[in-house]
């Protein structure tokens, strides 16, 4: 599954509306976001579908918008399971980009993860990629 990362160069009131209203004239439906503020720039995250079609409304709209590769994983609902999950990628020395909580239903948690190589953390997280 892919995500897209855009950075702004200076929040301001409406940007999220605009980001949310370009995907929706493209018929893009937004599966999840997330947006922070970090006083110089804004930073949405998001995943959408169709994936392609929400690169290009966000690129037509002048909004730099980068995609990447992120896992999908399930994971116990619990104090330290993330901390057991983090520690899979030490040994191998596999550096985290990425990690977002992005559902939390029954006593799990579906995470999101991006990885500085996504083909060993999936051979990594075999047992819990969803």
């Amino acid at each position: 599954m892919k995500q897209i990362t855009i950075i702004t160069q200076a929040n301001r009131p409406g940007t999220l509306a605009d980001i949310a209203e370009r995907l929706a004239a493209r018929n893009v439906n937004i599966l999840d976001i997330d947006a922070t503020d970090d006083h110089a720039h804004a930073v949405v995250v998001l995943r959408a579908e169709p994936y392609n079609e929400a690169l290009r409304a966000l690129a037509d709209g002048g909004y730099h918008a980068v995609g990447e590769e992120v896992l999908v994983i399930r994971i116990p609902d619990e104090a330290g399971a993330l901390a057991k999950l983090a520690a899979r990628f030490r040994e191998p020395q596999i550096n985290i980009n990425a990690m977002r909580i992005v559902r939390r239903d029954g006593g799990w948690a579906s995470v999101l993860i991006s990885t500085d190589d996504n083909a060993r953390a999936k051979e990594i997280l075999a047992d819990c990629l969803v």
